[in-house]
């Protein structure tokens, strides 16, 4: 087949969890299929950068798209009830140019299939509905995201602005995400339950299916858990602190678990990611229990010092690619629900331990601290859970063979 794939930025950095995705689903498929590359750029503000190596090995040709113009959009956007016609409404000469482009690409290279990684993008490659075959990967539901979000609000009518623009935003994302399986062949989200918010939404659930991440074979090829040994008493948490789901749980885990029950019994926590939050550099500094390492190119230097990974995510939705590499690479887990729900093969009490309560999160870092030998088994479960069903190769399989059916 020859496929298109479209995205709106370039493929820049594997600790993007979209980026993550896309670049190791195609770099899969190219294996079978030629891919063709489209970036549509929707950000005035964004300027491409120089995107991941290897992209050519990947794709057989890579165009980027006119960048947005940086004039003030039309003023019809406000009275569009959804944003399925967002910037054919605010920007009409330049949705003509992009849909242009994406004709062209299609005829030159006598493309069969798309596949479309963004919301935003839905109104663009809408008009191609009817003669290509379209998988459109939403990955995550904003709906049910902004959902979530929601609910840790402050009770109205604190907060008006951010609480009014958040509901309206969930409004238009609804009517969106429900127009999806409408519109084009197939829709594939990470998560179970991402799948079934669109379900729900647009009342179809034929079309609509769970593909979720994965991890590199050589991640966990490489790790041997019966070899680990901890050099630290303590616990480690990973992620882009920028991101408002890991930014929510740092700040959830310090005041709930860290604070009232890890620091008095000298549990360390390390955190590791850009972009820390100013109240968090503050406190590090003056409890030396906090272990901030900010960005590191090899994570795994830093987690192989660490006997358990500690994911208490209140907020989001899709995967988090952060157990999946704890998994591979021999960190017992402690997660709430929330953080593993993705995870639909994972065995609670077996592959890792479920705790949505300080308390229980507390008691079960102690448990895996003191108790090796249920940590152990627990790291080599979840190894072999993950070499099993979680690899990037297995997932695009699926993948494929979605793509292949339409």
């Amino acid at each position: 087949m020859r496929i298109l794939v479209i995205t709106d930025k370039r493929l820049a950095s594997l600790r993007n969890g979209r980026d993550l995705r896309v670049w190791h689903l195609c770099r899969e498929l190219a294996r079978r299929h030629e891919l063709y590359l489209l970036t549509v750029n929707l950000s005035s503000l964004d300027n491409f950068n120089e995107g991941l190596v290897g992209l050519a090995d990947v794709f057989k040709t890579m165009n980027d798209a006119p960048t947005l113009p940086t004039n003030s959009p039309s003023l019809k956007r406000h009275f569009r009830r959804n944003d399925s016609n967002y910037y054919s409404l605010s920007y009409p000469h330049h949705f003509s140019i992009v849909t242009k482009a994406i004709s062209d690409i299609c005829e030159q290279n006598s493309i069969s299939h798309m596949i479309v990684c963004s919301l935003s993008l839905a109104e663009f490659v809408r008009p191609f509905s009817s003669n290509k075959k379209i998988l459109f990967d939403l990955m995550d539901s904003e709906v049910l995201t902004l959902t979530r979000e929601i609910q840790f609000f402050p009770p109205w009518p604190l907060q008006p602005k951010t609480s009014l623009k958040a509901h309206l935003m969930r409004a238009r994302r609804t009517k969106m995400e429900a127009c999806l399986p409408h519109w084009f062949n197939h829709v594939t989200t990470i998560n179970d339950a991402d799948s079934d918010t669109v379900r729900k939404l647009s009342g179809i659930s034929t079309n609509i299916s769970t593909i979720p991440n994965g991890v590199s074979t050589d991640l966990v090829a490489t790790f041997d858990a019966n070899s680990h040994v901890a050099k630290r008493r303590g616990v480690a948490f990973w992620g882009n602190l920028s991101f408002k789901p890991n930014s929510d749980a740092v700040r959830s885990f310090y005041k709930n678990v860290y604070r009232p029950y890890l620091a008095p019994a000298g549990i360390e926590w390390c955190v590791v990611g850009r972009d820390a939050e100013l109240w968090l550099l503050e406190e590090a500094k003056r409890d030396h229990g906090i272990r901030l390492t900010g960005y590191v190119d090899n994570i795994s230097s830093v987690l192989a010092e660490y006997p358990i990974m500690v994911n208490p995510m209140r907020i989001g939705s899709g995967l988090k690619n952060k157990v999946l590499e704890a998994f591979a690479m021999g960190l017992a887990v402690v997660s709430t629900g929330l953080g593993v729900e993705a995870l639909c093969k994972a065995r609670e009490g077996i592959d890792y331990m479920r705790a949505d309560e300080p308390e229980k999160t507390a008691f079960a870092i102690k448990l895996l601290i003191e108790n090796e030998c249920l940590r152990l088994s627990m790291i080599k479960s979840a190894r072999k859970l993950v070499s099993e069903h979680y690899t990037w190769s297995k997932v695009a399989g699926d993948f494929d063979a979605l793509l292949c059916s339409l």
